[in-house]
């Protein structure tokens, strides 16, 4: 019995030795690694991820401490490689071998200017901008405040491939995308607000996407893609998205407020936005802006007042399984639509002053801005161009973001929102010398004050009401399964609109600063000067429906293909205005337009087209990559093109457009690089050209086609810690390859012109220019912090026939900052420092069809300009 337990004793001990034996065989095996994150000024960085791996499939991760510090160990010998990564800074890496021992490896990061690395969460799943086969450029709010954007369109000017156009202060933009022909507006451009249309896509500027929401202090980023995934994204749009997205609360109270001052305009502004945790799982994000505004260029009344609230509330479920979130939103904003008035010519394209009046300074509004009008049935109504565009507009929607046991992603986006819009805006449309002999007059019955080299002009005032009602729903499901990451949903967007009257009145006015209405007796211009002009109305419903599909296919470490699928049906009901009976009693839709609608008649059209793209990319490593795109996209018609009074059925064409893009991105040792080339081309646009006669303004049907070879690119590079440079910009070849306009389809302008057919193929796209491009700096020293932009805008034509050329121009901003504490910053910019004269636009109802080299120089034509230079500064507080 005790031999047995001695034996027993004797195993124990053989087993234990061999136990430590073995455990200091593996210690001796193995090390560690460990080290520190800072940034290029020696700052600990924290939220910093740090990956471990090696060629044998050995992979692990982990973040940052506290202290900025990692540590992992047990680490069996062997080469790896570490991965640091941060959002908003380039990735870096290092090499290490493990030999039986502790190995400190410390890690630094720099900003990534062009956040190559970022996250990008608009079209698909979430995925790094590196990663991605898609043009895309992000702007985050700190990009946002630095360039100062004195409105929504001039934020638009930082995307490479958009032409975009401010001149009319803060009313509707123009953006040209890749060299697509338009009169203007967003026809190619989608916009969107935390990812849901805030429009369909395709009007021109009534209505207008940019009065539907405010670039303020609520917006946290701003994400483009440009081209092919755009028309994938969303219905309609093959050109690009533009996703608005807000804060949305934190773990942490954070808050920014401003208050800014137009020292050129007497703006006065005030904007707050603040966010953080009602508890564990509710997080919360409110803010807004206000501000009152005389213009720029200043009309005779307040040009400006009015701004928005919005906020959120979030609920995040246990177990990180997802959140369900409320938002809400109010814009009461009136703004001052600038349109084009008149300088003399002088052949330079440039806007020469005229002797009493600047284009380029000053403003055509009437000082006598108020009327009433009778119609037929008796109603009074009065109007005032001194109430411009004036939006009101509630929205409340919900986002509902949850995954499953079995990993698959559900998401729901819902929006309803309420629209009114008034426009109170006038046009001139005609201008003339004062004829001698006869009296002209104030609406008081004094004599109108003018000289030999004065002018009278002949104005249009559009007084339209606007009503629409939107609800726009998107259902995604997402699953990762494999090497694919599926994604599929389903979509409605209701649009109801209700336009009801769309107004128009003739006057005739000054042509001066401060300008009066006229009374001339001899001509029948007595009362209050009013002319009635005519009245229409645009009602309808319109219905999008949509699926789509996606499919992210990893072949392998190095490439990701990506598919996607999209089929829309757009549905449109609606009532077309006649002003007429024939002998039977039926509507005479060829009546001419008066005062007084006599009936509607319904129409309904029902039209499915489908887009597909096909992206690869080649992530050639860390810091490189390469991508390519095909796209076969669409665009199509909307209720402005139905809804007219005189409908062609021949006017309607299949619109299908082809993209193909090539694509390299790149970011190390300070360097950040995004460019592309690409090919697009649009067929059978209908493009109405408006030809001025003696009947008054007739309108052209012709289609047309074009193909644009365009190269965009942004350029970044962190010249030292406290000094960076950029430069983006576009080049682009747009060409109408197919455009012809007869004047047989128009009996007003054949009986004037005669039988012509204008033949503008081969020509360049009227007002896109061939460079534009920006070279930006951003010096930091200290409390002190100052940016520049010098930017370009290469000469454009004003019409398809490339007549009339505009010349290209040079306008630079800059702003200046201080740090009077950690928390409070003084800043002071200004635009258009060397207050550059320049026309983005000429007569867009009339070069087509002028010879140019029977012009007089001195002759009075329009045309519109840039705004002139201005002075701002604010004083901003922001805690976290």
């Amino acid at each position: 019995m005790k031999k047995l337990q001695l034996k027993d004793k004797l195993e124990t001990f053989w087993l234990l030795c061999l136990f430590i034996i073995s455990s200091v065989a593996h210690a001796q095996s193995t090390g560690s690694i460990s080290g520190v994150v800072k940034d290029k000024n020696g700052t600990l960085l924290s939220e910093v991820t740090v990956k471990l791996s090696s060629a044998n499939g050995t992979d692990r991760s982990t973040k940052v401490d506290s202290m900025s510090t990692y540590n992992f160990k047990n680490v069996p010998n062997g080469k790896y490689k570490i991965l640091f990564t941060l959002l908003g800074h380039l990735a870096s890496t290092a090499q290490v071998v493990v030999e039986n021992n502790d190995v400190v490896i410390n890690g630094q990061l720099v900003e990534d200017p062009m956040q190559l690395d970022a996250v990008v969460v608009t079209g698909g799943r979430p995925k790094r901008k590196i990663e991605s086969s898609v043009a895309i450029t992000t702007m985050s709010a700190k990009d946002i405040q630095q360039r100062a954007p004195l409105n929504n369109i001039d934020l638009m000017k930082a995307i490479p491939g958009l032409t975009v156009e401010s001149s009319g202060g803060d009313g509707p933009g123009n953006v040209w995308v890749r060299g697509f022909p338009q009169g203007g507006g967003y026809t190619y451009l989608g916009i969107l607000e935390d990812g849901l249309a805030v429009l369909p896509t395709g009007f021109n500027s009534a209505p207008s996407a940019d009065q539907y929401y405010k670039a303020d202090l609520t917006i946290k980023n701003v994400e483009a893609i440009r081209g092919g995934n755009a028309a994938i994204v969303l219905a309609n749009t093959p050109g690009a998205v533009i996703n608005n997205i807000s804060y949305v609360g934190a773990a942490k109270s954070y808050g920014d407020f401003k208050v800014s001052s137009g020292l050129s305009q007497g703006l006065f502004k005030v904007e707050g936005n603040t966010g953080g945790s009602l508890s564990d799982n509710i997080r919360y994000n409110i803010g807004g802006s206000y501000r009152t505004d005389n213009g720029i260029v200043s009309p005779p009344y307040n040009a400006g007042k009015g701004g928005q609230l919005k906020g959120n509330i979030t609920y995040h479920f246990k177990h990180n399984k997802g959140y369900f979130r409320l938002l809400g939103k109010y814009i009461d904003d009136k703004i001052y639509w600038r349109l084009p008035s008149y300088y003399s010519y002088d052949g330079s394209g440039k806007p020469k002053a005229l002797p009493n009046y600047d284009i380029f300074t000053q403003s055509m509004e009437v000082v006598d801005s108020k009327w009433d009008y009778t119609n037929g049935s008796g109603k009074t109504t009065s109007y005032d161009l001194a109430d411009g565009m004036h939006t009101k507009m509630g929205a409340i929607g919900f986002q509902f973001n949850y995954t499953t046991d079995n990993e698959w992603q559900i998401s729901n986006n819902f929006r309803y929102q309420d629209n009114k819009t008034d426009i109170n805006s006038s046009i001139p449309v005609g201008v003339g010398g004062y004829v001698p002999g006869v009296d002209y007059k104030y609406l008081d019955g004094s004599p109108a004050v003018y000289g030999a080299n004065d002018y009278n002009v002949t104005t249009a005032a559009i007084m339209w009401r606007n009503k629409d009602k939107q609800y726009i729903n998107n259902l995604d499901f997402k699953k990762k399964v494999n090497n694919h990451s599926l994604g599929m949903g389903l979509g409605i967007h209701q649009h109801n609109v209700n336009n009801n009257p769309y107004d128009t009145f003739v006057f005739f006015q000054e042509l001066k600063e401060n300008p009066r209405r006229l009374l001339i007796p001899a001509f029948g211009i007595v009362g209050n000067g009013i002319i009635p002009a005519s009245t229409t109305l645009y009602i309808a419903n319109t219905r999008i429906l949509s699926s789509y599909i996606t499919d992210e296919i990893a072949l392998s470490a190095k490439y990701r293909l990506d598919l996607g699928f999209r089929l829309d049906n757009h549905n449109i009901d609606g009532k077309r205005p006649y002003y007429g009976v024939n002998t039977d009693g039926t509507p005479n839709p060829s009546a001419p337009a008066t005062m007084t609608v006599t009936g509607t008649t319904d129409y309904s059209y029902s039209n499915t087209n489908w887009a597909f793209s096909a992206g690869l990319n080649d992530k050639i490593s860390e810091n490189a990559a390469m991508f390519a795109r095909l796209t076969r996209a669409y665009n199509t018609p909307n209720y402005l093109d139905y809804g007219v009074q005189v409908f062609n059925a021949a006017s309607i064409k299949k619109r299908p457009v082809y993209l193909a893009e090539l694509g390299y991105k790149y970011a190390k040792n300070g360097w950040s690089l995004f460019s592309s080339m690409s090919y697009s081309a649009i067929k059978n646009v209908s493009l109405n050209i408006t030809v001025p006669t003696s009947a008054g303004l007739q309108s052209l049907i012709a289609f047309g086609s074009t193909a644009t070879l365009s190269a965009e690119y942004e350029v970044a590079y962190k010249v030292s810690n406290n000094l960076g440079l950029r430069l983006t910009g576009t080049l682009q070849d747009s060409k109408y390859t197919d455009y012809k306009a007869s004047t047989n389809t128009n009996p007003a302008v054949f009986a004037e012109l005669g039988d012509k057919t204008y033949d503008f193929s081969g020509n360049r796209t009227e007002r896109v220019p061939v460079l534009s491009t920006e070279l930006s700096a951003n010096y930091d020293y200290k409390k002190f912090t100052t940016n520049w932009g010098i930017i370009y805008t290469g000469s454009r034509y004003t019409s398809p026939s490339d007549s009339y050329k505009l010349p290209g121009y040079i306008s630079v901003r800059a702003s200046a900052g201080y740090k009077l504490t950690k928390a409070i910053e003084a800043k002071f910019w200004v635009d258009n420092l060397t207050n550059t004269r320049a026309l983005t636009e000429g007569d867009v109802r009339g070069d087509q069809f002028r010879d140019f080299s029977t012009i007089a120089k001195g002759s009075l034509m329009i045309g519109r300009t840039i705004l002139p230079r201005s002075f701002w500064a604010s004083i901003s507080y922001s805690f976290k």
